[in-house]
């Protein structure tokens, strides 16, 4: 009963792995909406986008009935909003101690709340708060607050719950009750009871032991899980588990005694009344002859040997239908079905060790896109068809599980570990698949297990090893000993550092510089497991497209490729895919940036023409002038004029006083000093200069050399 009742909460551990993906996964989710990032990290209060914001989290929260309510607070405006109107004082507590400590991204707490929906009755919640801020570059103060309905765990534990059980709960490592069969005990501190300090006390994940409850005994089993520092307790009386024992079995030997005797009396009566035994045999099985066969003489055992062979082979073809029955419920197991795979198929498992293998078709996207759903189905039989040829030669293969892009395989050995011989027939259907198909498979193989109970153990950790594909690349074979990030590892820091001179190195268009920070960014992603990684990789792209959409025009290429990889990124297989399609999208923010100053030069340097035509009499008209009205430093704007133009500013300047002097020249008869200070140069000799600089003649020279052609043209 006690191993029953352990390897019960094993599987039933697995909750807080779901639990904690789900919350991760609907963190992911809200992060990406730019409604609710907006309303939770502006400096002022806007109440049209929270009114957006809260629909959003509402349509979000319609996919998640567990889900309680969704709220988020912006510490910049102390606002908070939720799907169900809990009001900020309700909450300020609880958001105030999450403010002060922040001492990771993911927080949980069991916790009792007002529930305005259901009248304001008190309502038993599990409160995940995240702070987006504790990675990235995003402001602080911004909380996303989960609250997930505790009924809805004790639902998903609730159908382990026998007859037998007395109470079946969670508790944390602190002593404190999470969900519990009885709703009454939810939130109440179990650490002083001495069960539970042994539980806590105890070094090992899991076990089982004997104790006294209140003057009775009772078995307690637990398991520890690492995933949420959660503990599974299970408590049963024994006077439920072994009840009524004497009076079951001295009626059972009763019965058997009567069925024993009954069996002789009908065994006596039918040995005196049986004729012809085979005949009765025949009769059952061709039915009655009929009356003129009844003389004839037929050989009965020529007739029961062909009926016996028709009974073989219609055996032979339900055993050929039995594998895929198999893999079916196989199927459902590691999918999370609680079948007893001991029972259902006993004469199979002979073991005494198990493992799962776990085989992934690489870039299936593409294969899927590049192939009919014909071609898709022979190549996954072909791929199951070869595995079972190479690995029947070492093991007894059981069943072989086929899901789109992804083949199980469940194998028997007699070793506490599978033979290194595996690594090389997985090997071998590596290159044949290669060789006959084009067509990349990555294998990750899960520990032996010495019970069918955790084959689903082996099973996940085959699976989760075979994300190393995503750091170490595809087509590898990883074992289950190989896996070097795992999520009970501590967060890790965002790359602040590697973000902030990718950034400066796209804004000063300097390509080379901006690829070898993409390298640099993801080399720091190598150090972490994967949902780490997915994270830090979102927040980079949500970073890059807040700093270079804003003024971008839409049909810019750049602000399209950052949308789709933040649309698409838990679907790259490899890391160095990602960092491919992050170099394209550094490049294409370059060009842009690159494109858009020079349409913004050109701009520029048009206006300040248009300003020197208009006011070239000003005397202090001057290139520094110029600079501080343009807010550009004196040597840029000189280098960017003569680069547009082809002249330097001052020389434009000049040549635009020249032309307006020779037109005052003949239009007027005032002096040449006076002309001198209209055009904005008060220096008569620096004019003059200039001037026949300009024309190589004086001045005056020049409106005498005009008039005289003036009356020429006219005579």
């Amino acid at each position: 009963m006690g191993n029953i009742s352990e390897s019960m909460l094993q599987q039933n551990s697995y909750v807080a792995k779901v639990i904690k993906d789900q919350v991760y996964n609907l963190g992911n989710q809200l992060l990406n909406d730019k409604e609710i990032v907006a309303a939770m990290l502006d400096k002022q209060r806007d109440l049209v986008k929270e009114y957006h914001a809260v629909n959003a989290l509402r349509s979000i929260q319609i996919n998640y009935p567990f889900i309680q309510m969704i709220g988020i607070y912006n510490g910049s405006t102390e606002q908070y909003i939720n799907t169900t109107g809990v009001s900020f004082e309700q909450e300020r507590v609880s958001l105030s101690l999450i403010k002060e400590s922040r001492k990771a991204y993911f927080n949980f707490t069991p916790r009792q709340v007002i529930d305005p929906v259901q009248g304001g009755r008190t309502a038993n919640v599990l409160t995940f708060i995240l702070l987006p801020s504790y990675y990235s570059q995003l402001p602080p103060g911004g909380i996303i607050v989960i609250n997930i309905d505790e009924s809805y765990v004790q639902k998903l534990i609730g159908g382990y719950k026998n007859y037998s059980t007395n109470s079946l709960y969670v508790m944390d490592f602190d002593g404190n009750v999470v969900t519990h069969s009885n709703s009454e005990e939810f939130m109440k501190n179990l650490s002083s009871e001495s069960y539970a300090q042994r539980i806590l006390s105890e070094d090992k994940d899991a076990g089982y032991f004997n104790i006294e409850i209140e003057k009775q005994k009772n078995l307690v089993s637990y398991v520890k899980s690492p995933e949420m520092n959660w503990v599974f307790v299970n408590v049963s009386k024994y006077d439920n588990l072994l009840f009524n024992m004497n009076t079951l079995k001295w009626s059972t030997l009763v019965i058997a005694l009567i069925m024993f005797a009954l069996s002789m009396i009908v065994s006596v009566w039918l040995t005196n009344r049986t004729y012809n035994p085979i005949r009765n045999l025949m009769d059952k099985i061709f039915g009655q002859f009929a009356a003129e066969q009844n003389n004839l003489k037929i050989n009965e055992f020529d007739l029961l040997d062909t009926k016996f062979s028709d009974i073989i082979e219609q055996l032979s073809a339900m055993e050929s239908a039995m594998p895929a029955a198999q893999r079916a419920e196989l199927l459902k197991y590691f999918k999370g079905s609680q079948l007893d795979l001991s029972n259902k198929f006993a004469q199979d498992w002979e073991g005494p060790y198990f493992s799962v293998i776990v085989i992934t078709i690489d870039s299936f996207e593409q294969f899927r896109r590049a192939h009919s759903v014909k071609a898709q189905s022979l190549t996954h039989f072909a791929i199951c068809n070869m595995a079972e040829e190479l690995l029947s030669k070492l093991f007894k293969m059981n069943l072989l599980i086929i899901e789109e892009g992804e083949i199980g395989v469940l194998v028997q050995h007699s070793q506490d570990n599978y033979p290194p011989d595996l690594v090389e027939l997985l090997q071998e259907l590596q290159s044949k698949m290669l060789s006959y198909f084009k067509l990349s498979l990555t294998a990750g193989i899960g520990p032996a297990v010495d019970s069918v109970y955790h084959i689903k153990e082996s099973y996940s950790i085959a699976k989760e090893s075979v994300r190393g594909r995503f750091f170490e690349g595809k087509g590898k074979i990883f074992e289950s000993s190989h896996i070097v990030n795992d999520l009970s590892d501590e967060d890790r820091e965002y790359p602040v550092k590697q973000e902030k001179k990718m950034v400066d190195a796209i804004r000063m268009n300097g390509k080379h510089r901006a690829v070898s920070e993409v390298d640099h960014f993801i080399k720091e992603l190598y150090q972490c497991d994967y949902q780490q990684a997915l994270f830090f990789l979102n927040q980079l792209v949500t970073s890059l497209y807040k700093q270079f959409n804003t003024g971008m025009r839409k049909d810019d290429a750049g602000s399209d490729l950052l949308l789709n990889l933040f649309r698409t990124l838990p679907t790259y297989e490899t890391l160095a895919e990602i960092n491919e399609e992050l170099i394209n999208i550094v490049n294409h923010l370059c060009d842009q940036l690159k494109e858009t100053s020079n349409h913004q030069n050109i701009e520029v340097v048009e206006d300040i023409r248009k300003y020197i035509k208009e006011n070239y009499a000003k005397p202090d008209l001057s290139l520094e002038w110029m600079a501080g009205e343009v807010k550009l430093s004196r040597g840029y704007l000189g280098k960017l004029f003569k680069a547009q133009i082809g002249v330097s500013f001052n020389d434009y300047l000049n040549t635009v006083r020249m032309e307006q002097a020779k037109l005052l020249l003949l239009e007027t008869d005032e002096s040449v000093q006076v002309i001198s200070e209209k055009i904005g140069i008060y220096n008569n000799t620096y004019f003059y200069t200039l001037f026949k600089k300009s024309y190589h003649v004086s001045p005056a020279q020049y409106r005498i050399q005009m008039s005289k052609k003036l009356k020429n043209s006219i005579k």
